[in-house]
């Protein structure tokens, strides 16, 4: 239930273990020539650390996703402040990371965190809100606290049938982790 987009899925094939494995070496490769270029803490390579971050969790290499999230969260706090919307996006990573190797408590808090800075900046409904209120409310059912779930999964569902429309892969995943909780 618990994703960076609840929806996935456009119609394309999902990369396989060594397409994910290449793009992560050409990722590696590309960020190492940039510190030497900008340095190892230029706010420049924030968006890179986070996406090495989501391909070693895609494969398995939770250690070193957390580094790589973690670094992407303070280069981007200490550049745009600890209230921008890509301290959010790292913090709501770093949930997912979380979550998979079961430390629910510190999903929920990295997701309620998350949630509480999208929902301040960008509004009750944006859709950088319906990710973050479907990812609580996955880790509250995995929580075994069904009624605060589906208020969130209700809320997101509320925010991408909205933005997005009914029909979208995204809305329609969220249905599906809506409908599982009755």
């Amino acid at each position: 239930m618990n994703e960076e987009d609840p929806g996935g899925t456009d119609g394309h094939k999902a990369p396989g273990l060594a397409d994910l494995r290449t793009q992560r070496d050409n990722l590696e490769h590309l960020i190492e020539a940039r510190q030497r270029q900008l340095g190892v803490e230029h706010p420049d390579l924030a968006n890179d650390l986070r996406d090495l971050g989501r391909l070693s969790h895609e494969l398995g290499d939770v250690m070193d996703a957390q580094a790589q999230l973690r670094r992407a969260l303070a280069l981007h706090t200490e550049t745009l402040g600890a209230e921008h919307p890509e301290a959010a996006t790292d913090i709501n990573h770093i949930g997912l990371v979380l979550h998979d190797i079961g430390d629910l408590d510190g999903a929920h808090a990295a997701f309620e965190r998350a949630l509480a800075i999208d929902e301040t900046v960008l509004g009750r409904n944006h859709p950088s809100v319906g990710r973050d209120a479907n990812n609580l409310g996955g880790v509250l059912r995995d929580m075994g606290d069904g009624f605060s779930a589906r208020q969130a999964l209700d809320w997101a569902l509320s925010i991408y049938t909205q933005a997005l429309g009914a029909d979208h892969p995204t809305t329609r995943s969220v249905a599906r982790n809506r409908a599982m909780l009755g």
